[in-house]
């Protein structure tokens, strides 16, 4: 498996304990769209894209393309 894939799958339990949080306390609004979407996107982009892509550039160098 992929690393981009395993931290995507970390992220996703993330997001799921967050959705238990949002119902557990009863939270709306704001809260709700920062918990979800601004995860989602903060993980991706801050997170995911940077290792994987240092992932590809390290392979790119072992094989000498």
């Amino acid at each position: 498996m992929k690393k981009s894939t395993k931290l995507r799958l970390v992220g996703g339990l993330i997001l799921i304990f967050n959705f238990w949080l949002i119902g557990a306390y009863s939270i709306s609004g704001l809260p709700v769209l920062l918990m979800t979407f601004g995860f989602a996107i903060v993980f991706e982009y801050m997170v995911v894209k940077p290792l994987s892509k240092s992932k590809a550039d390290g392979d790119q160098h072992e094989t000498g393309a």
